[in-house]
């Protein structure tokens, strides 16, 4: 019984150390999982700080492409206007090129009308001389 009362001794003894081991090994764990917390606090605060500044990239972004539009807007306007005048300069091109046409057959029929009464004057002046 003795003995058995030793071996429950130093199954207490053991059982005591490991006891305080673990106590160690927990606040040892406790120490670590306190720093890694701490770790994932500063994590979670560039990550909050990244999304920010995307956020703020993306505004900049939107604005900037809304002035581009504005600008891609006001240029397709321009050239539209632009179209126009061209169209109306091309038509007016084309009703003097119909004015020039008309003005060349009124020189054919007067120079043809000229060359008539020139040669009726030759051929007057002929018979008179004649």
């Amino acid at each position: 019984m003795e003995e058995r009362i030793y071996e429950q001794g130093k199954t207490i003894d053991r059982l005591s150390q490991l006891e305080i081991h673990l106590g160690e090994v927990v606040c040892q764990q406790g120490i670590v999982i306190d720093r890694m917390q701490g770790q994932l606090a500063k994590y979670e605060a560039n990550l909050d700080r990244l999304l920010t500044g995307l956020n703020e990239r993306d505004c900049i972004v939107e604005r900037e492409e809304k002035k581009i539009h504005k600008r891609l807007n006001r240029h397709r306007y321009d050239i539209q206007e632009q179209d126009k005048v061209v169209q109306g300069i091309d038509c007016r091109v084309g009703i003097q090129a119909q004015e020039i046409d008309s003005l060349k057959e009124w020189v054919c029929y007067y120079d043809d009308r000229l060359l008539d009464v020139s040669l009726l004057g030759l051929l007057d002046f002929w018979v008179l001389i004649l």
